[in-house]
């Protein structure tokens, strides 16, 4: 009998503990887009800080048919906090241009922004903002995979 309370308890604990995890691991910390849709996607992440963000991905409208070629608005927004976006050109799955950088802060300020192109793949919005006394920096990333764009926060 004792064998078999301490077989349940542990089949018990077992069951807990991986339901926990498994949970962890589906918090999504980027956002996919397929380059070849032209619909709008809104996603939200959790942060390593447990904050939620709002990124959003659109494909602005362009005469080119070619798959995956066009400009891309990259928005990010912590509600009641701040919001970014900006813009980047895709040619032959490779970043030509990064530009229209926009920051807004609704409460602190940013003290630093710059948008570069850091490979032909990979384009980041790096920020500074300061609420108090405190200085947090936010990197709103853009990298091509293959024939995806994916979108993350880096803080």
């Amino acid at each position: 009998m004792k064998k078999i309370f301490i077989f349940g308890t542990v089949v018990f604990l077992s069951l807990v503990s991986k339901g926990a995890v498994s949970y962890a691991e589906e918090t999504p910390t980027s956002v996919t887009y397929p380059l070849r849709t032209t619909e709008k996607q809104i996603s939200s992440i959790i942060t390593e800080e447990g904050e939620e963000l709002i990124i959003t991905i659109e494909k602005e409208p362009a005469l080119s048919r070619a798959l995956g070629n066009g400009t891309y608005t990259v928005s990010t927004e912590r509600k009641g906090s701040w919001r970014a976006s900006y813009q980047i050109t895709i040619k032959n799955n490779s970043i030509t241009t990064a530009k229209n950088a926009k920051a807004v802060a609704i409460s602190g300020s940013f003290t630093g922004k710059s948008l570069r192109i850091d490979n032909s793949k990979q384009a980041t919005y790096y920020l500074k903002r300061k609420v108090g006394t405190s200085t947090v920096t936010i990197n709103l990333r853009a990298k091509i995979n293959g024939s995806r764009l994916n979108v993350s926060v880096l803080t």
